[in-house]
């Protein structure tokens, strides 16, 4: 395999997880705009422990995993009882402070980030991507997978039915968190620099994109639409300076004509703006 090769292979691995990480938020129907925050989270905290600590990169990611899982958790349970407005607010603020901390905290460079991490490897990267998508073909067949899809599709019907809505969806959003922060330790460990403007709002969209594009109805829409937002800017190298343009554009014309996403049923896993009751927020369940 060449270089050039291995590096395009790492970085659509890479994308696939953070589409897949990102799915199992939005499969419950709860779409976060600060998913780079446990992406920030899961490659600061591989690096202080790979650089300053010697541990291996195979332990770094489990503990960025877990460190981005309850950072998700603790997002997740405040801001899910709160209708999608609200959760879109919290989170895409929580991102912007997070990234505000880590450019200002010296021990891990400030704005000039970390440089040095090595490790990541086609073999490793393929083998998270692997184990994600084994358990989410299991996850697809269980339970707790018809619990995600009934919260998706009418929050009020699964309240009615016993589902404990924000204890399932806090779950769901802690174990996307943990996957994020593995793709970011990998994607640290693989780019060998990381500084806060790689978790700015231009990869929030960029993670938001892989889900719309593929569609939320199924994972593997979601890993296709990573893929092929991956690809593009390799071999269509003008993409990299009309990035914002061509994909904001991109977002609201999928919104309008195809809000389900390129793979998927009409009318099944598209976005949903729930109303807002008026004068308090929606009552939450769990």
């Amino acid at each position: 395999m060449s270089s050039f090769t291995e590096a395009v292979v790492l970085q659509v691995g890479i994308s696939v997880l953070l589409a897949l990480g990102y799915w199992i938020a939005v499969s419950t129907g709860k779409y976060s705009f600060g998913h780079t925050a446990f992406m920030a989270i899961g490659a600061y905290t591989a690096s202080i422990l790979t650089l300053n600590f010697s541990w291996p990169l195979p332990l770094a990611m489990l503990a960025s995993g877990a460190a981005a899982a309850v950072a998700g958790a603790l997002i997740g349970w405040m801001a899910l009882r709160l209708s999608m407005l609200y959760l879109a607010i919290i989170t895409f603020i929580f991102s912007q402070l997070v990234n505000l901390l880590i450019s200002q905290w010296e021990y891990v460079g400030g704005a000039s980030g970390m440089i040095g991490m090595t490790g990541t490897t086609v073999p490793l990267v393929l083998g998270c991507v692997l184990i994600v998508v084994a358990y989410l073909v299991l996850l697809s067949r269980s339970r707790l997978g018809l619990a995600y899809k009934a919260i998706r599709e009418d929050e009020r019907a699964a309240t009615a039915s016993g589902l404990r809505i924000t204890r399932i969806a806090v779950g769901a959003f802690a174990t996307s968190a943990a996957v994020t922060g593995v793709a970011g330790a990998l994607s640290a460990h693989q780019l060998m620099v990381i500084n806060p403007e790689l978790f700015g709002p231009r990869q929030a969209l960029l993670i938001i994109l892989y889900c719309v594009l593929g569609g939320v109805e199924y994972f593997w829409g979601a890993a296709l639409g990573a893929v092929a937002l991956s690809l593009l800017p390799i071999y269509f190298d003008w993409l990299n300076e009309w990035y914002e343009i061509v994909y904001g554009l991109l977002f609201v014309a999928l919104m309008i004509v195809r809000p389900q996403g390129l793979i998927g049923r009409r009318g099944g896993g598209r976005i949903r703006l729930p109303r807002i009751p008026a004068g308090r927020e929606r009552e939450s369940v769990g």
